[in-house]
């Protein structure tokens, strides 16, 4: 379990009304990095004592003192918010040499825009050659091409071309049935378009159902690895992420965003303070006050990213199987869960989780999405997952005889979910999804 430093309960003052540190760390931690940043500029205009350091920007490579760098020349036109970027900070945080470092940046500059690497190993060798003047063999890169498949995220990435990229997700869910899926990627992804469940139960001499379970399960894989990245509206700004989650060594790595500005208590007013002698005595109060000031809200600000990190990961440890493979998997959770976990008040949790983003290999995720109901008592499953399902259903039914809402609730018992019949309907209707009779008079 995650652990927090943080003192249990806010303080008070003798006459129970909260401290002035309370009060500070109740404003901060409901601001997002943005207005963070926007009330730091203003404490930088009106507290002399205040004054900024060099910006730890998430994107710098001096954040990564464990790791060689990549060449400054391999960060030409890095531009934030696209594959390429995203990639280039994997690459830096990985413990390899920098030679291998430089030949996984050229390969990410020269994939297409579904994030496939459309050039043959010699093309490759010459392109590092001419360029990189790094010597490599067939062999050699192959194998790094091979390693990076699987090193890098999204799961995927490097391919050369989508069967592959599919088979490459599977292999990295230990799938049982990798063969089978592997077949049906080779052979029948035509058929899994058009539906045709009966062409490829008869080739692989497997049930029907057995076919809708392996294709849907090929339906939730990624058949574009670069589509995870939203298109930017340039007339609007992108939330600013609190954290960054990525895949490494197939685990999920949580690392805070530390685009915030970074101000300390001025050495030259501290040390003016100290020789007061030479100060009349309203200047030294001032001094006293702004010092005071500028180092409570650098104590309360660190207080808030330690707190922001303790939280970000243990939603992403609870809520992986989401982050990795979609809303299905959501489980149940409530604010009440993680504060309690992380022993302190669920009004908390609600500040830090209101209007925040992280960004994600599924995407930029509001905080929000990880926190869903169960259904009822006796199952674990979110409603979100269960409407999920219940559009599943409905999608691979017999168009001719439609299911109705008490076969829907007959195959959700047979699945360990216990759902009312009207609950089904209310999903129905948010999904926008008519009841069975207008969908048989539909086709």
């Amino acid at each position: 379990m995650v652990k927090i430093k943080l003192k249990q309960n806010l303080k008070t003052t003798q006459k129970g009304y909260l401290s002035l540190e309370s009060k500070l760390f109740i404003k901060l931690i409901k601001l997002n990095i943005d207005e963070i940043n926007d009330l730091l500029e203003k404490e930088l205009l009106e507290n002399p004592c205040l004054e900024e350091e060099p910006i730890r920007n998430v994107n710098e490579k001096s954040l990564l003192p464990e790791h060689e760098d990549l060449d400054n020349e391999t960060f030409t036109e890095y531009d934030e918010n696209n594959i390429v970027d995203y990639l280039i900070k994997q690459i830096n945080l990985l413990n390899i040499s920098k030679k291998e470092k430089k030949i996984y940046a050229c390969l990410v500059y020269l994939l297409d825009d579904k994030g496939f690497l459309c050039y043959s190993n010699e093309e490759i060798i010459n392109i590092l050659e001419s360029q990189e003047n790094i010597n490599i063999s067939l062999v050699d890169i192959e194998e790094l091409i091979l390693k990076g498949q699987r090193m890098l995220d999204p799961c995927g990435i490097l391919a050369r071309n989508t069967s592959e990229s599919l088979k490459i997700q599977l292999d990295m869910s230990n799938n049982k049935n990798f063969e089978v899926y592997c077949n049906i990627i080779d052979n029948h992804l035509g058929d899994i378009v058009k539906k045709d469940y009966k062409n490829i139960s008869k080739s692989l001499n497997i049930s029907i159902s057995k076919v809708i379970k392996f294709t849907y399960d090929i339906s939730e894989l990624n058949a574009n690895p670069a589509n995870i990245f939203y298109s930017i509206d340039t007339n609007t700004k992108d939330p600013e992420p609190e954290a960054y989650v990525y895949i490494q060594n197939n685990k999920l790595i949580v690392q805070s965003n530390k685009n915030i500005k970074q101000v300390r208590v001025s050495n030259y007013y501290k040390k003016m303070l100290s020789l007061k002698s030479n100060l009349d005595s309203e200047v030294t109060e001032y001094l006293k006050e702004k010092i005071t000031n500028g180092t409570l809200l650098i104590k309360t600000i660190n207080e808030r990213e330690e707190m922001y990190s303790n939280v970000f990961k243990l939603l992403v440890e609870i809520q992986k199987d989401y982050i990795l493979k979609g809303e299905r998997y959501i489980k149940s959770l409530k604010l009440s869960d993680i504060a309690q976990q992380l022993n302190v008040h669920e009004s908390t949790i609600s500040r830090i989780t209101s209007n925040k983003y992280i960004s994600t290999p599924r995407g930029m995720l509001n905080m929000k999405r990880f926190f869903v109901n169960k259904i009822n008592s006796s199952s674990e499953k979110s409603s979100a997952a269960v409407r999920d399902i219940i559009e599943e259903l409905i999608s691979m039914e017999d168009k001719k005889n439609p299911l109705t809402d008490d076969n829907i609730k007959s195959l959700l018992g047979q699945k360990g979910i216990a759902i009312a019949r009207r609950t089904i309907a209310k999903y129905r209707n948010v999904l926008k999804i008519p009841s069975s009779n207008k969908r048989i008079k539909n086709k």
